[in-house]
């Protein structure tokens, strides 16, 4: 809504005082708004406190410490620009801040569902000033299906600030996943204060998107009753496992040596770390370091996988949480062509074949099945090829993943296919790529759709909004193992054996005689230097 006319808004808080915001249409927004405040870039989270003088929250706050070009990368991955607000800036202990949007009705005696997203970029980019992840659309939406919501988005930190450790840093006392542990903090900030924005604590739905969606699923791990509900777009596990120990350390040394600090005792290695600049980082820090979030008993005590989580060892200790939607669409895997991970390959389809045939050496029968299954041959064109292994890669990474993690979970798990193909031009044009959900679900595309991708859009987002309030948007994926698809601008439901045809049933078949592990090990094998 960063295009519609603003004026001011405020609103009384009965902790904070009163904040400050603006009036988009009939929906107030307050952004900007601090839930922590840090040390300095790797600092352990404190949540806000208030004297009650009030607040400023008429502007975005500043972005964690990422790439500034992250958002035109995440909109040529969409396929599809947004008008952007001015560039809010980047901080490294201001960034804790999230934006809240409540219909304009609402008032600290109410007491609306509240719809948090958490943004996906692979634990690297992302923030929540960037326009596609604008939350007046639905919270609007939501006010005209007489089903309001308060919606709010949240930054974290990303990258080394977020995900850097070692047992040197944990010694000082800084924790490990501080980007998970932002996260987390970020809704103890929403169960202490969003009643006053008129939200209600008790129905919190958190969704995520890709990473995002990742840090969701993870947020359950711990016994804390802060979500209700859940919404897993495009990124459930075990698509991508946390890093182990030893590579963290590896991580850590690489750092401290690119900076320059390896000669240091490691007190004043410590406060050298914590002295240094953005600049600094963003010179001299190998790009290509997986800052990921690291095993740890806290918040990662688990190494996905596909057979764990079919063991009664994969526990979600957050027993508040009662439902989860989970979605995932035909080419999620586009995500990793628009990284690059494919753009100096050549001859990918040979590549793969010798792949695959040299990974499943003792399985030649199955190797050949497997290749057929998805249409690769040695001589097929890169073009042709490259489409051909992302359609492997969204089916054992997003939707085979989608349908372990809805069968592990203890409640209600509401499976969905998102089918609408992209209707913008770019290479994908006419698939149904990574991160598309998200702009139909925010309605921040709309005036960009035609009539039937404009109800789709609204389908997507009355369902998410229907669950938000406590609803089943369809049968229980336990109860059939049935998926919903939205194609075409309708909704239609597919129970057990409808929903699993095809390419995919064959690819289940393959799993069956491999392990579903197997094969998602060949997809990242090969995509992160097979």
């Amino acid at each position: 809504m960063s295009s519609s006319v603003t004026s001011p808004a405020e609103l009384s808080h009965p902790i904070i005082g009163p904040v400050r915001g603006r009036r988009v249409g009939n929906v107030l927004q307050f952004l900007g708004v601090k839930y922590a405040s840090l040390d300095h870039w790797l600092g352990n989270p404190r949540l806000c406190t208030y004297d009650g003088s009030g607040i400023d929250a008429q502007r975005h706050g500043p972005q964690a410490i990422s790439d500034p070009s992250g958002v035109d990368q995440e909109m040529a991955a969409i396929q599809k620009t947004l008008p952007k607000p001015d560039f809010p800036g980047m901080s490294a202990t201001d960034c804790l801040s999230l934006n809240i949007s409540i219909p304009e009705e609402a008032h600290h005696s109410a007491t609306l569902p509240v719809f948090v997203y958490i943004h996906g970029g692979g634990f690297t980019v992302g923030s929540n000033w960037w326009p596609q992840y604008d939350m007046g659309r639905i919270v609007q939406l939501s006010t005209e299906l007489g089903q309001p919501i308060v919606a709010i988005n949240i930054n974290y930190r990303l990258g080394a600030a977020g995900f850097l450790v070692s047992e040197e840093l944990n010694q000082a006392g800084y924790e490990t996943n501080r980007g998970l542990r932002d996260q987390q903090v970020a809704l103890q900030w929403i169960n202490m204060h969003i009643r006053g924005f008129g939200g209600d604590p008790e129905r919190v739905t958190v969704c995520g998107e890709s990473a995002g969606g990742l840090s969701v699923t993870r947020l359950l791990y711990a016994d804390e009753a802060l979500i209700s509900r859940v919404v897993v777009l495009g990124g459930a596990p075990p698509l991508i496992s946390p890093l182990s120990r030893s590579v963290a350390e590896a991580n850590y040394e690489a750092v401290v040596e690119a900076l320059g600090y390896g000669d240091l005792s490691s007190t004043e290695r410590i406060k050298a770390l914590q002295r240094t600049s953005i600049a600094d980082l963003q010179r001299n820090l190998n790009p290509g370091l997986p800052f990921l979030p690291v095993l740890d008993e806290a918040l990662v005590p688990y190494n996905e996988t596909f057979s764990f989580m079919q063991s009664k060892d994969y526990l979600f200790k957050a027993k508040s949480c009662e439902a989860a939607m989970i979605v995932f669409s035909p080419l999620d895997a586009s995500i990793f062509a628009f990284m690059g991970l494919f753009s100096e390959r050549q001859a990918i389809a040979s590549a793969f074949t010798d792949w695959v045939y040299s990974s499943l050496h003792d399985h030649g029968g199955v190797a050949a099945r497997l290749l057929q299954c998805y249409g690769i041959t040695p001589d097929l064109d890169d073009q042709a090829a490259l489409l051909c292994l992302l359609q492997f890669g969204s089916d054992i990474g997003h939707q085979a993943a989608a349908r372990a993690l809805a069968a592990s979970f203890p409640g209600d798990a509401f499976v969905m296919e998102f089918a609408e193909p992209n209707p913008w031009e770019g290479p994908f044009k006419g698939y149904t790529t990574h991160i598309l959900d998200i702009a139909f679900l925010l309605q921040n595309f709309n005036d960009s759709l035609d009539e039937t991708q404009r109800t789709a859009a609204k389908q997507f987002a009355k369902d998410v909004i229907g669950f938000s309030h406590g609803q089943k948007p369809w049968e229980p994926f336990s109860a059939t193992r049935g998926v919903s698809k939205l194609k075409g601008g309708r909704q239609q439901y597919l129970d057990g054996e409808e929903a699993v045809t095809g390419r995919f049933k064959e690819l289940l078949d393959i799993g069956h005689v491999l392990g579903l592990d197997t094969l998602l090990g060949l997809w990242v094998g090969f995509l992160f230097g097979g």
